[in-house]
């Protein structure tokens, strides 16, 4: 069963909340999570306290003389040979007061510690989700959509921790101080304790229980409605263009709007729903007085007993409607996000792409690069697309791959990349077979252009660096120069720092690829891959780029290009024809040229 089809019950859906906390906590962040439980469990012990001196204080200001008749009262006012009951009665009130306020300073420290701990624990799965997606293989992470991915990776890890993890440190929390006040009571007054019991227990069942369900509909349409509001809003501005040519602002304004009615209409109900346990409560407390009053006049043989019960179950209520309130909306919390956890169980066991980088070994190419009887299959289809594929071609060589769509180019490229591997034939590096083990050494060696170039919302000098930290100037400046790029660069105010736009917006198509051709040099690699990467510009345009893929045969490259037009492979050293996954032939320009025409 899929994880968003999945149901639980109430007891399932607790249990699956703390399992989770082993699988996803790190050891340091459990040991963390038992001291921080420590600190929780001494903070309720401190509220119960505080409680448990109201009482007195309340006393003491209503009958100053109660400290002669209480002993516990009296024994403290010995200890510090007090004379007058009035200053010691400012003296306890000082007491209480300064009891509250170091209670509380420890609280808002638990507070501090609970919210760091979440903090670095939500830190700790973002990365685990950024990695588990991007470790996916190329079939599978393609085969997703993006507005799921950005879900999955932005917003799972806070709404776990947000939604799951702090609900569930409230949850102990608020039950600690809850159970020590009852166990109180019940040690208090076991009259009191069977009323509190008797009220406030089934209330909260009856709450929990008609709200749960409820709440975790809701967590799992939102779940699903959030990234279709997102991936609408970002075709409409990816597509803004296409948009407005066609007149569909309407349509996606309106689709768009339609689901962001319904994510809002459901988190109004969420909110609205976990307003009705405070004022449930509310209603338990009235019930627990008027059962009291009950009591006191037809069951108790003692009328005068309710002004203690009254003041005693006002005292307690004044704490546990606060508690009981966030135990209830922790437990819906956590049983509305389960698919949270869900989310970070998607791909869980999925096999990554490639082996731990710890056991990546390194593979040198200075001879050749040898095709054997290459075949591949994709994995939803039993046709080869690629059957029998060897070439070979020296270090320094420049090779053209041509054919018509479909023919297997760009499949072959994936290969050569990585992305795919191939189930027959084999790869050999210097003679060398390319295995799982080479894979981020072989990477290194690759410099890839394409049609769309990827660039960054940033400068020239951050999209040909691409993710480097510290520049180095001296082959910043060769790339651009090699790339043909020296005299555009020249001619910019800013130079190599003038910003591009997103997607490149605010240059040509043809910079863009001269950017692409940049960047793969910067990298310094010893293979430059080209897949089609001139198809989309003008043909004024290609020979420009053409020529700038042509004036690297000086830089001592292994050149590999893709085209489907035969006159970006002018200067290679041998043109190889795929047609139906085959290679039907093996040519010079000349030649290939010739049988065209």
């Amino acid at each position: 069963m899929s994880p968003e089809k999945q149901t639980y019950t109430n007891g399932k859906s607790i249990s699956r909340t703390f399992s989770s906390f082993l699988e996803y906590l790190s050891p340091a962040h459990k040991k963390q999570c038992a001291g921080l439980s420590v600190l929780i469990v001494l903070s309720a012990i401190l509220d119960v306290a505080g409680l448990a001196l109201l009482l007195p204080m309340v006393q003491l200001a209503a009958d100053p003389q109660s400290v002669y008749t209480n002993e516990y009262l009296n024994a403290v006012y010995t200890f510090f040979n007090f004379s007058d009951s009035k200053q010691f009665l400012l003296f306890f009130i000082l007491t209480v007061l300064g009891f509250f306020i170091l209670k509380n300073l420890l609280g808002l420290f638990v507070n501090y510690l609970q919210i760091l701990l979440t903090r670095n624990i939500a830190i700790k799965i973002t990365k685990q989700q950024f990695d588990k997606y991007y470790r996916l293989g190329y079939h599978k992470f393609t085969s997703l959509k993006s507005s799921k991915i950005l879900h999955h990776v932005l917003n799972t890890p806070n709404y776990y921790v947000q939604w799951v993890l702090t609900p569930s440190i409230m949850l102990f929390s608020e039950l600690c101080i809850v159970l020590l006040i009852i166990g109180g009571i019940a040690a208090y007054n076991i009259t009191l304790f069977a009323f509190i019991l008797l009220t406030v227990g089934p209330a909260t069942f009856l709450i929990y229980l008609a709200l749960g369900n409820v709440n975790k509909k809701i967590g799992d349409e939102l779940d699903k409605i959030y990234p279709l509001s997102l991936s609408t809003l970002t075709s409409a501005i990816m597509g803004y263009i296409d948009v407005k040519l066609i007149n569909k602002e309407e349509h996606y304004k309106k689709l768009f709007m339609k689901h962001q009615d319904r994510f809002l209409d459901l988190t109004m109900r969420h909110f609205l729903l976990n307003m009705v346990p405070i004022r449930s409560y509310e209603v338990v407390a009235i019930l627990g007085i008027v059962v009291i009053f009950i009591y006191a006049n037809f069951v108790s043989q003692n009328p005068g007993e309710v002004l203690i019960l009254l003041g005693m179950f006002a005292a307690a209520a004044y704490r546990m409607m606060p508690s009981l309130n966030r135990i209830i909306n922790s437990l819906m919390y956590m049983k509305k996000n389960q698919v949270a956890i869900d989310n970070l169980n998607l791909f869980k066991n999925e096999a990554p792409d490639q082996i731990d980088d710890e056991l990546q070994e390194e593979i040198t190419f200075t001879k050749d690069i040898k095709i054997d009887r290459l075949s591949y299959t994709f994995p939803e289809t039993t046709d080869k697309v690629l059957s029998d594929i060897s070439f070979e071609l020296k270090r320094g060589e420049k090779i053209g791959i041509v054919g018509a769509s479909g023919s297997g180019k760009t499949t072959l490229m994936n290969i050569l990349l990585r992305f795919f591997h191939e189930q027959e034939g084999s790869i050999l590096i210097d003679d060398k077979v390319l295995t799982e083990k080479h894979v981020r050494s072989w990477r290194d060696k690759l410099g890839y252009v394409k049609q769309d170039i990827f660039l960054l919302d940033g400068s020239i000098r951050d999209n040909i660096a691409f993710g480097e930290k510290v520049i180095d100037e001296k082959l910043l400046a060769n790339s651009v120069k090699h790339a043909s790029l020296t005299g555009f660069v020249n001619n910019l105010p800013d130079g190599l720092d003038t910003e591009i736009g997103e997607k490149g917006s605010k240059i040509s198509g043809g910079q863009r690829q001269r950017l692409g051709i940049a960047r793969a040099l910067y990298k310094n690699a010893d293979i430059l891959l080209f897949d089609e990467a001139t198809s989309a510009l003008d043909n004024e345009t290609e020979k420009e780029v053409s020529a700038a893929i042509d004036g690297l045969s000086d830089t001592d490259k292994t050149i590999i290009i893709i085209a489907h037009r035969i006159t970006t492979l002018k200067n290679c050293d041998r043109i190889y024809e795929l047609k139906d996954g085959r290679i039907v032939g093996v040519y010079k320009y000349e030649d290939l040229i010739a049988k065209v025409i």
